[in-house]
């Protein structure tokens, strides 16, 4: 027998006996009272439904994803600006001649060197904070 507290009625369910089902449900997060089929299913709930109505789901996930998209924007500025200080530079290379050509970029380090992004991070990353050397020579 598993004992669970339903978030609706708040009394005590057991799961074992299957869903503990309400018409109209209240959501969590905007408050409505909802029908039941505006929740998606959630097997862990005691009545089976999930506790945030779908369109507040939905609205999280939307909101979510535009957070992350302004933070992946902040961090290829970063880099960006990081590159520029350390005298990388990009070039735009061709990649098949022709009446139309295609093109692809390429990353070149402050001596002309071809170099991967990751690459010169860590490249500044080591130069801007060295490891200390245990054993100096004097």
């Amino acid at each position: 027998m598993v004992l669970k507290s339903c978030g609706y009625c708040n009394e005590m369910v057991d799961l074992s006996a299957g869903p503990h089902i309400h018409d109209h449900k209240k959501c969590k997060k905007c408050g409505e009272l909802l029908p039941a089929d505006a929740f998606a299913r959630w097997p862990s709930s005691a009545d089976g439904r999930r506790h945030l109505c779908s369109q507040c789901v939905t609205d999280e996930s939307a909101t979510a994803r535009v957070q992350r998209v302004i933070e992946k924007d902040k961090q290829f500025r970063d880099d960006k600006e990081k590159l520029k200080e350390h005298r990388y530079r990009w070039v735009r290379r061709v990649v098949q001649p022709g009446p139309d050509p295609v093109f692809r970029w390429a990353l070149l380090d402050p001596h002309g060197h071809e170099v991967t992004k990751e690459q010169a991070l860590r490249d500044i990353e080591i130069a801007e904070n060295p490891v200390p050397d245990d054993n100096p020579i004097y």
